[in-house]
Order: C-alpha cells, then sequence, then structure tokens
C-alpha cells in the first residue's frame, strides 16, 4: 500500500533532539529542579472564562506542583485577578468551596472579609489590632494574572519575564472566538500514577492512535491515504505547537453514532468533511485547512494539552504532584444543546472520549511504571513525534536558564 498523506511541517526543527534522556525526568532532585525553573517562572493557564461568567463569581484551583490553593474571580469592576487563597490574619484558607458567586469572602477562622477584587473590607475587633495594620495593605495576596480566549494564565514569578502574548507568540492571535459560547459537557479528574512529563507526551503524536485505541476507535484517521496515520500539518514555535490529524474519509459509522448523531451537529469520532461544516474557523484551527480535517492537537507548554473539533473543545491538565505522579483533569465542551437530539449528541460524545482517554492513561501508567526500573536511558523521536522533541526542547531551556 502507498501512502499518499505527506505531512506539512512548519517551524525551526533545528534546535530539536530525537534522542532525549528519559531516565533523569524520575530523578527528585531532577523534579525539583523543575518546579523551580519552570513553573514558578512561566505563564500557566488554570482555569476557564466559562466558570466565571458574571462579576463576583469564582473558582478555586489547586496548583499541585507549587502546594498552592488559588481563588480566580471576576471583580465587581469585571476584571478577572488570581489570588492566594489565604486569608491575611493567619494564614487560614480563606475559600473553601470550589466555586460560586458572592460579593465578600469571608474567613471560617475570625471573620475577616474581602472582596472579590482582593480589598481586605472587614476586620473582626479591630481595635485590638496595632494602629498601623492598614487594611489597604493587607488584601488577598495576588498572583500576576492574565486572559486569553477562555483561559486564565497565572504567573508565580515576582515579575514575569514576558507577557502572556509574548509567551504564547505566533498562536496568540490566531483562535480568535473559537472557544466561546460553548457548553461545559463533562469534567473528570484522576491521580495517574505517571510523570508528568510522560502523560503530555500521550497526547503530543497520533503515532500510537493505530495500536492504543483499536478497541474504541479503530478506524477513525488512517485510511487508504494514510495507513501511517501520519499528521496533515504539524507546526511548533518558539514554545508551543501543534498538529491536525486527518480523518478517515472512508470509516465506518457506527449504528449508535448513527442515532447519537443523526439530527445534532456532530462531535468526536464523528468529524464532517471541512467543506461540510460551514464554520468560518480561525487561523489556527485547521490551519492547513486539510478537506479530511479530523481534529487538532494543540500543546500549551508546560502542561496544557487542548483538543480541538469543528464543534467541540477539550482542555487537558497533567499537573506534577511528584516525578512519578500527576493530578489529570479534563473538561469537554461543544456547542449549547437547544434539543432532546443535542443532548444524546453530548451524551455520546463524552462518553466515548472519556473511554479513549481511559486508554491514554493507561499507556502514561505503564510506561512510567517500567521507566523506574532505570533500565532504559533514552528515548528516541521520530518526525512525527516533533512535538515531543519540542516539549523537551523547551524544558532544556528553561531548565538551563
Amino acid at each position: 500500500m502507498t501512502e499518499v498523506t505527506q505531512t506539512q511541517f512548519l517551524g525551526d526543527f533545528t534546535r530539536l533532539q530525537s534522542r532525549v534522556d528519559i531516565r533523569k525526568r524520575l530523578d527528585p532532585a531532577f523534579y525539583a529542579k523543575e518546579l523551580e525553573q519552570i513553573f514558578r517562572r512561566v505563564w500557566l493557564p488554570v482555569a476557564s472564562v466559562t466558570d466565571l461568567p458574571e462579576n463576583n463569581a469564582y473558582v478555586v484551583i489547586e496548583v499541585p506542583p507549587l502546594n498552592t490553593s488559588l481563588i480566580v474571580a471576576r471583580g465587581p469592576d469585571g476584571i478577572t485577578r488570581a489570588f492566594y487563597n489565604i486569608c491575611r490574619h493567619r494564614g487560614a484558607r480563606l475559600a473553601k468551596d470550589t466555586r460560586g458567586c458572592r460579593k465578600a469572602f469571608s474567613c471560617g477562622f475570625h471573620g475577616w472579609t474581602y472582596a472579590t477584587d482582593g480589598r481586605l473590607i472587614g476586620v473582626t475587633d479591630k481595635t485590638q489590632f496595632p494602629s498601623d495594620m492598614d487594611p489597604a495593605t493587607h488584601g488577598l495576596i495576588p498572583v500576576h494574572t492574565q486572559v486569553w480566549e477562555d483561559y486564565v494564565f497565572v504567573n508565580f514569578a515576582d515579575e514575569p519575564p514576558m507577557s502572556l502574548k509574548q509567551w504564547l507568540g505566533k498562536f496568540y492571535d490566531q483562535y480568535p472566538g473559537f472557544f466561546s459560547n460553548r457548553q461545559r459537557i463533562a469534567s473528570y479528574r484522576i491521580v495517574a500514577d505517571a510523570n508528568w512529563n510522560v502523560a503530555v507526551n500521550s497526547f503530543s503524536e497520533g503515532y500510537h492512535a493505530a495500536y492504543v485505541h483499536r478497541k474504541t476507535v479503530p478506524d477513525y484517521q488512517g485510511g487508504k491515504q494514510n495507513p501511517l496515520r501520519h499528521r496533515a500539518y504539524l507546526e511548533i514555535t518558539e514554545r508551543h505547537g501543534r498538529y491536525s490529524a486527518q480523518a478517515n474519509p472512508n470509516r465506518r459509522v457506527t449504528p449508535v453514532e448513527q442515532i447519537a448523531y443523526e439530527r445534532g451537529r456532530p462531535l468526536y469520532p464523528a468529524f464532517p468533511a471541512f467543506s461540510e461544516t460551514g464554520l468560518p474557523l480561525p487561523p489556527g484551527v485547521n490551519a492547513s485547512r486539510n478537506p479530511n480535517w479530523g481534529f487538532d492537537v494543540f500543546e500549551v507548554f508546560p502542561v496544557m494539552i487542548i483538543l480541538i473539533g469543528a464543534f467541540w473543545h477539550a482542555n487537558l491538565w497533567f499537573w506534577p504532584i511528584s516525578p512519578d505522579r500527576s493530578d489529570v483533569r479534563v473538561e469537554f465542551f461543544a456547542y449549547k444543546a437547544t434539543s432532546v437530539a443535542d443532548h444524546l449528541a453530548h451524551a455520546y460524545f463524552r462518553t466515548r472520549l472519556r473511554e479513549v482517554f481511559r486508554e491514554d492513561v493507561g499507556t502514561m501508567e505503564q510506561i512510567t511504571a517500567a521507566l523506574k526500573c532505570g533500565a532504559m536511558q533514552n528515548i528516541v523521536l521520530s518526525k512525527q513525534e516533533y512535538l515531543l522533541q519540542q516539549h523537551y526542547a523547551v524544558a532544556g531551556e528553561l531548565m538551563r536558564a
């Protein structure tokens, strides 16, 4: 069988290496350095703007690698901010529920109260404190916060070395409005026995799809024109990367899929031809405008993978807990349901994608367990794994900085 599909590669690949030292990633000392050199310095996506639909809405986000709890809130002025979830009086945890909408946070320890913009607005028995205890200097401790599309990013450095726009580079302006006006249809969170690098790597290539997913979605990619399932398009920038997976135009639609998507707009794994979507897609989505486009994978270094389909997207976080454990979080979004048919399509989508995701988790756990024996020093990577090479190149640059 002759392969027809050839990958369109974009970016500077000269700084990448096909062999990566994987053994050291499980070393506690190396892991400690990753936390300091990477996670305390770069912009990290932590929340979705979708969760902050109105002023005074908030979510509480745990950032395991830095042992940090954050309050991400839309203040009364409409500005989104992030603060350490710590009362300035004695250090008690301030917000204990995971999300909500309120005008103020009151500490359950002594009742100190803060507005959602971080101001200290109430001190219990204030006359008993020193006269120089100024409430204006005892508001919640802020974390540098910037918003991009539907994502809230934070930076824990005393002074970020660059803006979020500089950090995202070329990709910053390429997704206008695409992630907005979607409905969250599922959220999952698990602790995987996997190194965080290995976990991210599980979604940075499609080389595994024909094998790992042969029971759940055996023919959603490939086909006569692309039997080895090469990516239609792959691009790296200075820090991030993305690829477009080509759908199989000859795939067999299952009876369940036919029922699920008969009246609703098709979701994973039913991929409409690009010409049939009728969508004015932004330049970053299906960047090569491949007619048999299936979906995109966008890696936002260091811990996020965004899966992008015609009418849906999914956010995947891989937060490190230790050298061999990761806090994995998944959010599925799709068009807003307006009918029973839409709800049926959503139900099938989240069920199928959840099962595919479980297969990936099993692989990342197996790899981490095997690497812990120390027998294997390096992994060797192909051109179809350029996003993995990019991941380790960026990590190495930050570790050497």
